[in-house]
């Protein structure tokens, strides 16, 4: 049964179906053309339209409307349909040749009921319907443009299921024929579910518990900063986690809002999107940074990079952090949205996850470095590496996951929860290790903030053409300056309280007073 839907051809003429309001014009020479997605809960799934067009005539002679094609998710009917070799007319016939032609409406006048209660053979599409016996509204003068207002068709799924909507004109050489629409799509009308497709339901309360959970975050971070502050031990690294805490939180608060707009009006405010999506790149680019700086041992273990150590870390955090945005840029303006489902799913996309695991791999060997030039500060590497390998590691998992195994109408909750889980772990894990308690015994922070750039640390002194001291070599610098024979205002110009040349290992001890091993630990 052919169904006089007669509009619903606009009810997804928009690049991104998951938006929920739209206004635009159908103008194109294809005889098949996608519109839109939008995934519809199992029960309360609703499109509203208006639209006006007008109707070819092949040759001046024939007419020839516009048909509205339904797809549901699955290989027999969209992936089979969509940018496959089948003609126009063989994407049409997979859903009459599928007992399915309640999913097919052709937008022209008729007599037949587009819901028949004594044989409704739809399995997926409900009877509601305001189509039953609908006469076309022509314009005076002009029996070639048709209006109809106040459409509307119910979705009725056994599961929440993506719906995919296309427009065909199998017989106009000419392609669809031009139209203009307005569309509303909803999941129910409660605030939190009218305007917002199925796969992001829930998102919006995940987003406000994040949202308070951040803020929380930098309230704690300021008061830990202040403590440090005063002991002069808010070093720069404390200052580049604040800074990524807050631009975090800034960005969680944006997307609660765009969210808020879209469930209060239907319309999306991509500026606002996309200016938290880039505020959120930011943040994780900055905790990265700190990461592999504290894997380094900067400000726990020295007071500064070698020039070349500096340069290959800025190369690599700047290229990471190009390659999130361009991924970002790729979502945005590359994808085709009857593809494409994550934003991951491109060749930006894999780069930026190649990029993250080698990352970690950097994150590793450093580490590795640190502790074993400075065994004494197992207690705080030991946690820092094993609680960070599991936060680099969760994206790229999550993706991979995301991408081959979760369905794709549980993928976008699924990856908010689990992303937003792993940057609230991370930035907690990183202030308990910083908490400067008297029972922390991972305290890192060696050296006061008044001590740092005195003079060359034994690490860096690679300027002027040298090459690098050796053990031994360190160990006669710090006499002669006083470090191990000396006075102790000496040994602080160097970024120790105290040190002490092991002979048998060739290493040097260092002794950190505001560490919890000192009688008398710095403490809230």
């Amino acid at each position: 049964m052919m169904i006089d839907l007669k509009c619903l051809v606009f009810v997804l003429l928009f690049v991104r179906a998951d938006c929920k309001i739209l206004v635009g014009t159908v103008d194109t020479f294809e005889n098949f053309h996608f519109l839109a997605r939008f995934c519809f809960r199992p029960h309360n799934g609703k499109a509203s339209f208006n639209f006006t067009y007008r109707r070819d005539n092949v040759d001046g002679i024939v007419p020839t409307y516009n048909t509205l094609l339904m797809y549901y998710d699955g290989e027999k009917q969209w992936d089979a349909a969509y940018k496959t070799s089948l003609t126009c007319h063989e994407k049409v016939d997979l859903l009459t040749d599928q007992d399915d032609d309640d999913q097919i409406a052709e937008l022209r006048e008729t007599d037949e009921k587009y819901c028949s209660q004594e044989d409704n053979t739809a399995p997926l599409i409900n009877c509601t319907s305001n189509f039953e016996n609908k006469k076309a509204i022509y314009a005076i003068g002009d029996p070639n443009i048709v209006t109809y207002h106040n459409g509307y068709i119910g979705f009725q799924n056994s599961r929440a299921r993506w719906w995919y909507f296309a427009v065909s004109n199998c017989d106009n050489p000419n392609g669809v024929t031009r139209m203009t629409y307005s569309i509303e799509l909803t999941n129910g009308k409660t605030f939190w579910t009218k305007h917002v497709s199925a796969d992001e339901i829930g998102i919006l309360e995940t987003d406000i518990v994040f949202v308070i959970l951040f803020i929380y975050l930098v309230i704690a971070s300021a008061k830990v900063a202040r403590v440090l502050a005063n002991r002069q031990l808010y070093h720069t690294s404390f200052k580049i986690f604040i800074a990524s805490v807050i631009l975090q939180a800034i960005a969680a608060a944006a997307f609660v809002i765009y969210r808020c707009m879209i469930n209060m009006s239907g319309e999306e405010n991509k500026v606002l999107k996309y200016f938290g999506k880039a505020v959120g790149i930011l943040a994780e680019t900055l905790f990265i940074l700190l990461l592999i700086l504290l894997s380094k041992g900067w400000t726990v273990v020295r007071g500064r990079l070698s020039t070349q150590g500096t340069m290959i870390l800025s190369a690599s955090i700047t290229f990471y952090f190009l390659s999130q945005i361009v991924t970002l840029f790729w979502s945005a303006y590359m994808f085709d949205p009857g593809e494409v489902l994550y934003e991951y799913e491109s060749l930006p996309g894999y780069v930026t996850i190649v990029c993250l695991t080698m990352m970690w791999i950097w994150f590793c060997t450093c580490n590795y470095h640190t502790l074993s030039n400075y065994p004494d500060q197992n207690k705080f590497y030991g946690i820092f590496f094993a609680a960070y390998s599991v936060w680099f590691l969760a994206k790229p998992i999550m993706v991979l996951v995301a991408a081959f195994q979760l369905q794709d109408h549980y993928r976008e909750k699924a990856v908010n929860v689990v992303l937003n889980t792993n940057l609230f772990f991370g930035y907690s894990v990183f202030l308990i290790l910083t908490r400067p308690s008297t029972n922390n015994k991972m305290f890192p922070y060696n050296v006061k903030t008044s001590q740092i750039g005195v003079s060359e640390t034994a690490d860096d002194i690679v300027d002027a053409g040298r090459p690098k001291a050796s053990s031994f070599e360190r160990a006669n610098m710090f006499r002669a300056n006083g470090a191990i024979n000396g006075s102790r205002a000496d040994a602080y110009a160097v970024g120790f309280s105290s040190v002490s040349y092991n002979a048998e290992s060739g290493n040097m001890d260092l002794f950190n007073p505001y560490s919890a091993s000192s009688t008398n630990p710095p403490h809230i």
